[in-house]
């Protein structure tokens, strides 16, 4: 999807609270199975604002789904299952998609002649710690850490969604205080994991993980923790390859295709409004209107849209033309 800026060409907005900056989604892509997803300029990179939800390989190839507990810990030959597996939390369908990191990593079988698949869409990956370490050295020098310094990975609070998260005392946890989070618009919610050990679910609403793509030995690889408790990342070295975790897809921004910066003559007047808002044009745009915190205030399908209702503001007034497959972003005065 191309997303054409208009009025300014990134929508960085500084929030009430002085916590960093909120940012809004530069752009959307689409997966191999067809589930669209936003994403996020931090910098040298692109991150996708939302937990992968492929069920199949970018070949085509199905991800297995396993939703029984033996059949997550065991193979059917014997032994611990070292091939790809997912599951919802709970197996229950409204929750993120939970993946081994042998699924995250395209082993989808145990014959050492047949090549890896790629889980990533094209022009996307897997992050590496390296990558993750990149993001978390832009948000810190940007000032995102919690307490405006700009050492140690503070940046949990910002990282992480509005809701969701079990309750904290401690200030500057991601659980403390939860309406000043997500100051970065990196979302990560609190999906939990499944685990190997005790065959279960776990953790949900008190942490947040990502696989990254670095094996650390023959059982764990590595991945990323954000916790209720603590304003801190964690870089945690060895999770268990057969722990189920969500994913986050990164590319480079130099690989972009021309999303963003681009002038056009679609225009929102006037601006600014007392009432109504028209997008010129015929077309039926699906609009979608948010306050400066990125809350989503109004959504709407034409070429019009009645603010009047509104308290007077700036607004942040998404359309979105799906004939073209474009998205129009424009900054309104409300009156």
């Amino acid at each position: 999807m191309r997303k054409l800026l208009l009025l300014y060409t990134l929508l960085i907005f500084v929030c009430g609270y002085g916590q960093g900056e909120q940012l809004y989604a530069d752009g959307t892509a689409t997966d191999q199975d067809g589930n669209s997803f936003e994403w996020i300029n931090y910098g040298t990179q692109d991150w996708a604002i939302e937990n992968a939800k492929v069920v199949n390989y970018k070949d085509g190839t199905p991800i297995p789904e396993v939703t029984a507990s033996t059949q997550w810990l065991y193979s059917e030959t014997g032994g611990f299952r070292r091939t790809a597996a997912w599951a919802h939390y709970a197996n229950e369908p409204t929750f993120s998609r939970l993946y081994n990191w042998f699924a995250v990593m395209g082993i989808h079988d145990t014959d050492p002649n047949t090549p890896n698949k790629e889980f990533a869409p094209e022009g996307w990956r897997v992050p590496s710690d390296a990558d993750w370490t990149t993001l978390d050295n832009y948000l810190i020098a940007n000032g995102y850490n919690h307490d405006g310094t700009t050492i140690e990975r503070k940046i949990a609070k910002a990282m992480s969604s509005n809701t969701g998260w079990d309750s904290s005392t401690v200030l500057g946890a991601t659980g403390n205080n939860q309406s000043l989070n997500n100051s970065s618009g990196f979302n990560a919610f609190p999906e939990g994991e499944r685990r190997s050990s005790v065959n279960t679910f776990s953790s949900r609403g008190n942490d947040a993980y990502f696989w990254n793509s670095n094996e650390y030995d023959t059982d764990g690889a590595m991945c990323r923790k954000i916790n209720f408790n603590s304003g801190y990342t964690f870089r945690l070295l060895a999770k268990d390859k057969r722990f189920g975790l969500t994913v986050r897809f990164v590319r480079d921004a130099s690989t972009a295709s021309t999303e963003n910066h681009q002038s056009n003559s679609i225009i929102a007047y006037p601006n600014p409004t007392s009432s109504i808002v028209t997008i010129n044009g015929n077309k039926a745009f699906d609009i979608k209107v948010y306050d400066m915190t990125g809350r989503k205030v109004m959504t709407h399908t034409g070429n019009t849209i009645d603010m009047s209702n509104l308290s007077p503001a700036t607004y942040i007034i998404k359309a979105v033309d799906n004939s073209n497959n474009e998205e129009f972003t424009y900054k309104v005065i409300k009156d």
